[in-house]
């Protein structure tokens, strides 16, 4: 049985934690009084007394980490209304988002006619075909700008990937946001056929499910999915199932240094040292960076060259003095005049969530802050002022001026999102393997395969079960 320390108690390090408390002494340090990390929850003053989420709101679906980790939990898993779809803002106008493409990418130009207009969708369908990119990534907004129009990048690309990453496609890896295109940019071939496989592909998967199950009209498969309290609701029910594991949680306990110490590892806090046999590293990439600099200062290096968005969000109680919410939210693009960048109208997106409201009421989530903006921008601005003018947005945007805000609640996120920049992979598969010669050390978060909740459990799982096949071996 080895002793493990764990430093980082977000969703990463727990669910770390999940696996290998019951085969090892595992320890969990969290330097916040709170775990979770990205993943917090408010009950808004009471109004939500499950919870409400006031970082990510939900997990994709298609991946089966996330979906395996709730049953592992024994949670039930609820799923976005069917009856509300997302808008985008174009040219001041909210307009629906189009389904069939891969990340705003069709396969038929005419999908995204009625968004973009006649001129940006002949420019779309008249693809422009590259020259095969040199090396294995390359900007993804760039790229799609060459091959099919600024319009469609501005439009519908950028906000799209905005909302994962708060970041600007052109300053966004492909291989690492929308890897099932890479290869049209390797290969100097169609993005437009390439979308079109893609999608036929979907539809027949789709087909083949419907007559497994002997349905004509099969329900698509969801998107996403969460749970009853929110996607945060995960982080209590790991830390829950580690300590009857016989693992240890610690929180407002920071890490303050690393080193080698005989054949393990000193944890250094401000109660004094903890000895290991293997440190995994859960943390920032920034805050990984300095618990490095010592023991592997290659590593420390290219993570502490991760950059990273921080972002700031408005969760409200809108009393509706101008009917009911249509939809279940809208994004923006960096092109528009906007203080915000996307809402959630949450009571609408999840049913769970308006049975629990006060009648002619509504749960809105309002999105501020990209990478790249300037300082003072939003930064500056205290809660109250931050609250008004991102309503304020939300009622221009939305043309509802007699909806009033009945209790609000602002989070801000500081540096919370790295930003996958062209050749962030390959830098990753460096450190890694820069990291394998390194015993007794591991690394998981974020920072490194994804940045969504199923990339950090299955980065998580690969690390644990690596460390439990080394202990059988």
């Amino acid at each position: 049985m080895s002793r493990i320390t764990i430093v980082g108690g977000g969703v990463s390090g727990l669910v770390a934690a999940h696996r290998l408390a019951p085969d090892h002494e595992v320890l969990v340090l969290e330097s916040a009084p709170r775990l979770g990390g990205c993943l917090e929850s408010s009950t808004l003053g009471g109004t939500v007394t499950e919870g409400i989420d006031l970082g990510a709101e939900a997990s994709l679906f298609r991946r089966p980490e996330t979906r395996e980790l709730v049953a592992a939990l024994g949670l039930d898993p609820v799923f976005p209304s069917r009856e509300h779809s997302s808008q985008v803002l174009s040219h001041g106008r909210l307009q629906p988002i189009p389904r069939a493409t891969i990340m705003g990418v069709p396969g038929d130009p005419e999908t995204v006619a009625e968004l973009l207009g006649p001129e940006a969708t002949a420019r779309v369908a008249a693809e422009q075909l590259t020259a095969p990119i040199p090396g294995e990534d390359t900007s993804v907004g760039e790229f799609l700008a060459d091959r099919l129009g600024d319009a469609l990048v501005d439009t519908l690309v950028d906000p799209l990937l905005a909302g994962v990453y708060a970041g600007r496609c052109r300053d966004l890896s492909l291989a690492a946001t929308v890897p099932a295109l890479l290869p049209a940019a390797l290969d100097g071939t169609s993005v437009l056929d390439r979308a079109a496989t893609l999608l036929a592909a979907r539809a027949e998967a789709a087909r083949t499910e419907g007559s497994r199950t002997e349905s004509a009209h099969p329900e698509p498969e969801p998107v996403f999915l969460s749970l009853v309290g929110g996607i945060g609701a995960l982080i209590p029910a790991l830390a829950e199932a580690i300590t009857a594991a016989g693992g240890r949680i610690r929180t407002d306990t920071p890490v303050t240094g690393l080193r080698r110490s005989g054949d393990g590892w000193s944890v250094e806090t401000p109660e004094g040292p903890i000895e290991s046999d293997i440190v995994i590293l859960a943390t920032p990439a920034d805050v990984t960076a300095g618990l490095l600099a010592e023991a592997a200062p290659g590593p420390a290096r290219t993570l502490g060259q991760v950059p990273y968005a921080s972002t700031a969000l408005v969760v409200a109680l809108v009393e509706l003095g101008d009917g009911d919410l249509e939809g279940s939210g809208f994004l923006v693009p960096p092109t528009e005049e906007s203080f915000i960048k996307a809402s959630t109208f949450a009571s609408n997106k999840w049913p769970w969530m308006r049975d629990r409201l006060p009648a002619n009421t509504a749960l809105v989530r309002m999105s501020i802050g990209r990478f790249g903006d300037a300082p003072g921008t939003w930064q500056d601005l205290d809660d109250a002022d931050l609250t008004a003018r991102a309503f304020a947005d939300w009622q221009r945007i939305t043309g509802r001026p007699g909806d009033r805000i009945a209790v609000s609640e602002v989070k801000r996120w500081d540096r919370a999102l790295p930003q996958y920049v062209p050749g962030h992979l390959g830098a990753m598969d460096d450190l890694d393997a820069q990291i394998a010669g390194i015993p007794g050390l591991e690394l998981v978060g974020s920072a490194y395969a994804g940045v969504g909740i199923p990339a950090c459990i299955a980065r998580a799982h690969t690390v644990a079960e690596r460390l439990t096949l080394a202990r059988t071996a």
